[in-house]
């Protein structure tokens, strides 16, 4: 089958979870021969070009695919695409069903109509979100969702299927030894070490950042020799055994990752989170709350330990449940590497983007 050109388009250029999958996907489909493209509205890199929302439809080839991904502005960029063109979109949050919020997390009128004001102060919120329905009615695209349960979300909001194509990343052949990594990070092979890890470290809202410390100067309290690292955040610092990390290169997390004996990702809400995949791909287990898509990553009791949302308590019984035990940590860490190997790499989302492909060009 000849493919027309993909043409995929992102908020930003070179961070956000939204470009990572984008890029990955771009990567996979050149080295299938198919013409791709990459645009971005911030250009993050002192030599790349920005699209504004309003004007990606004018750079749309008519033979192509165009696929968005993330923008800062839905109503501009819907609009500016042709009704004849062949559109897919993936919801890598909840923005093109709401008033604005990325996830809506207890929001009462998410089933309804928008609140005037709304609650959260987005401004205009029910007006935004009839125009983004209005817009996906017009183009009829193939919806894609990286999680089942964005997916049912999705569906009950636009009125349209939706395919599910998980996240994926590039899974090594075996995760780095933890000898090894913590020799790199003159960690103690004796030490317990935990991590925190979310864009933004502990400002990141929908990451529970601002509980990172609290749930921190717990497991301290009851395991003295515990030492953890918080990632993601805008400055370095040392506070004890609490080592604060900026916005650190993938390298740089996966190092950590292998060294660490547990992800502690108390997230509010998510939808098939990459920090997660990172984790597994460095067998490393995960406790986190149940939201979301999480329980579709991380299957309870066997790659790692899923609590209700917001037991901050339950959080960190099991975090010290896990951390007790290194015997359970080297089991969860194996099965959560040989489970994402089969589930999350890269090259089979790339095969899912295929298929959706094929099924416009079908149409």
């Amino acid at each position: 089958m000849v493919f027309p050109p993909i043409y995929h388009h992102t908020g930003l250029e070179t961070s956000g979870g939204a470009t990572r999958v984008a890029q990955l996907v771009v990567d996979g489909l050149r080295r299938r021969n198919v013409e791709t493209n990459h645009s971005f509205e911030l250009a993050e890199k002192q030599d790349g070009t920005a699209i504004l929302p309003n004007d990606f439809g004018r750079y749309l080839p008519g033979n192509a695919i165009g696929h968005l991904h993330s923008t800062g502005n839905w109503p501009d960029l819907l609009t500016s695409i042709s009704a004849r063109a062949r559109v897919v979109i993936t919801m890598h949050d909840c923005e093109l069903f709401t008033g604005g919020c990325p996830y809506p997390l207890d929001c009462a009128d998410l089933d309804e109509k928008c609140a005037d004001p709304c609650s959260r102060n987005f401004p205009e919120a029910e007006s935004l979100k009839k125009q983004k329905l209005h817009q996906v009615q017009r183009l009829e695209p193939a919806l894609v969702a990286p999680s089942r349960w964005m997916a049912r979300l999705a569906k009950t909001h636009l009125y349209r299927s939706v395919t599910v194509v998980p996240n994926g990343i590039p899974w090594p052949e075996q995760p780095v030894s933890k000898r090894v990594a913590r020799r790199k990070l003159g960690l103690h092979n004796a030490a317990r070490v935990a991590v925190f890890a979310a864009h933004g470290g502990m400002n990141a809202a929908y990451k529970s950042g601002d509980a990172w410390k609290d749930i921190w100067t717990a497991l301290k309290a009851r395991m003295p020799r515990l030492v953890c690292f918080a990632v993601g955040g805008d400055r370095e610092e040392q506070q004890g055994d609490l080592i604060l990390w900026p916005y650190v290169d993938r390298a740089r997390l996966s190092l950590l990752m292998n060294a660490a004996d547990v992800l502690l990702y108390p997230t509010r809400a998510d939808n098939h989170s990459l920090v997660v995949l990172e984790a597994m791909s460095c067998s490393l287990p995960v406790v986190a709350y149940s939201v979301g898509g999480i329980p579709e990553q991380v299957t309870d009791q066997y790659t790692g330990l899923l609590v209700p949302s917001g037991r901050n308590k339950v959080f960190i019984d099991a975090a010290e449940l896990l951390l007790s035990d290194p015997a359970m940590i080297r089991q969860m860490g194996v099965d959560a590497f040989d489970s994402g190997r089969k589930r999350f790499d890269s090259e089979r989302m790339v095969e899912g983007y295929m298929s959706v492909y094929k099924s416009l060009i079908g149409e």
